[in-house]
């Protein structure tokens, strides 16, 4: 293993490191055109139309499968709402949903509306509407810019600026969802808002004989650890930076190498489970919500069975930063969508697009434990509920312009690149330079740089 440096160290260098960050160009360059999945565009306008009539129309949907519970509630809602519109689902399992993508995208048959992940290279490949008549028919400029930066990329591939292609269904939030009761038996009155505070409660909770984190790293959620500690590291604009595939981005730095060390420091403490890498989510979840474990560091798609599960025994707190600096999370469109260019029905699916900031739209994407699109006064949740916690969290985060996009999306991928070095990192197989350095090479190889 690396000789690790001591915290103050490591600190020391993030300093540095945001420093150097200011100076990285700011555009972000296009993800490469996929192997051969690329579509002919249709050279005819569509004629923008908001009102679907009465006529049947049929639409497909195209999505990762760990989504399928929030996209039937909000397939149910928009249906209510237009009853001659049929919306059929079409899943894959979630880690290989980005890799299928643009084979899906570039079919025959392609859907009428699809999760993106890597969208300049879906933009690249001409597999995507353009969005702006339907944004200048609905409005959708006046949504706040930092959500319109997420669905815009421009011919070069500059994400951020350009064209709009997506809109979210809703937002992702990650954080530490934590054990109360447990909190407690460890002394722990309030959850830590620091990285010091963070470690001194792991510390605490091993030598109380508890589990510290639980990590179903067989899902690659140790992941979930190290960005924690890169955004700490690194700071918000060079991890977006490297997300966004801008030019020169790196995260295998001496601050980056360190972030990782911090979570190698973690395993080797035995702050994980032991079974961690033979451990997948849904059973992390499970073993956390059964009393296992201090921590869960994970996301609001969590929320509602670990709310269910534990009722008022769970709390969620915005990931530990480093004192005195401010609040960064990773956040993200839960199904930044689209309509794919051969869509046989783009007004529909535009349709179905604008009724996601809808006030109905908004409240489901709450209820099942995201943040809500578009802008308005947050859709109910009960008093003092987790979901009230989160949504109470992701308004800190936005205030702050503190969301932070996921490593795991710099290309299609990068997410099969994750799996394997944090698996290493959590057994002791391989340094953090390493692992830095095999995901920074990867991540050139995806870009062909």
């Amino acid at each position: 293993m690396d000789s690790h440096h001591s915290n103050r160290g490591r600190w020391a260098r993030r300093f540095a490191a945001v420093a150097c960050a200011a100076i990285l160009p700011s555009a972000v360059a296009c993800a490469p055109p996929g192997s051969g999945y690329t579509t002919t565009a249709p050279t005819e306008p569509v004629a923008v139309r908001t009102d679907l009539g009465t006529d049947p129309i049929e639409l497909t949907l195209y999505d990762g499968a760990g989504l399928k519970k929030i996209d039937e509630a909000l397939i149910a809602a928009f249906t209510e709402r237009h009853p001659n519109v049929t919306i059929t689902a079409r899943y894959d399992p979630d880690e290989v949903q980005a890799v299928n993508a643009p084979r899906v995208l570039a079919s025959d048959n392609p859907p009428d509306i699809a999760r993106i992940i890597a969208l300049p290279a879906a933009v690249a490949n001409r597999q995507l509407t353009a969005l702006d008549p339907w944004a200048d028919a609905y409005g959708w400029n006046e949504l706040p810019e930092g959500q319109m930066a997420m669905y815009r990329v421009d011919d070069a591939g500059v994400r951020g600026t350009g064209p709009q292609y997506t809109m979210a269904s809703g937002f992702t939030l990650t954080g530490l969802y934590y054990n109360k009761d447990l909190a407690n038996r460890i002394g722990m009155t309030s959850p830590p808002a620091t990285v010091e505070d963070f470690e001194q409660a792991l510390a605490s909770a091993k030598t109380a004989g508890l589990v510290p984190i639980m990590a179903g790293n067989k899902s690659a959620q140790v992941t979930f650890l190290v960005q924690m500690m890169l955004n700490a590291s690194l700071g918000r604009d060079a991890v977006n930076d490297w997300v966004f595939n801008a030019p020169g981005a790196t995260l295998d730095t001496p601050a980056g190498v360190d972030a990782a060390a911090v979570v190698a420091d973690w395993a080797a403490n035995g702050y994980f489970p032991q079974d961690t890498n033979g451990t997948d989510a849904t059973a992390a979840a499970g073993r956390f919500a059964a009393g296992e474990a201090l921590f869960y560091a994970s996301g609001n798609w969590d929320a509602a069975a670990l709310q269910t599960k534990m009722g008022g025994n769970v709390g969620f707190v915005l990931p530990p930063i480093p004192a005195g600096e401010p609040v960064l999370a990773m956040s993200d469109p839960v199904s930044n969508f689209a309509i794919p260019s051969g869509s046989d029905d783009k007004n529909a699916a535009a349709a179905f697009l604008d009724f996601l900031r809808s006030e109905a739209g908004r409240q489901v994407a709450v209820d099942a434990g995201f943040a809500p699109s578009g802008t308005g006064e947050v859709p109910a949740t009960a008093p003092g509920s987790l979901g009230a916690q989160i949504q109470a969290a992701f308004g800190r985060l936005v205030a702050a312009d503190g969301q932070v996009q996921f490593v795991q999306n710099a290309t299609n991928g990068m997410s099969g690149t994750w799996l394997p070095q944090v698996q290493m990192l959590a057994a002791g197989r391989t340094t953090p330079g390493q692992m830095m350095g095999a995901v920074q090479s990867a991540y050139e190889q995806d870009l062909l740089r």
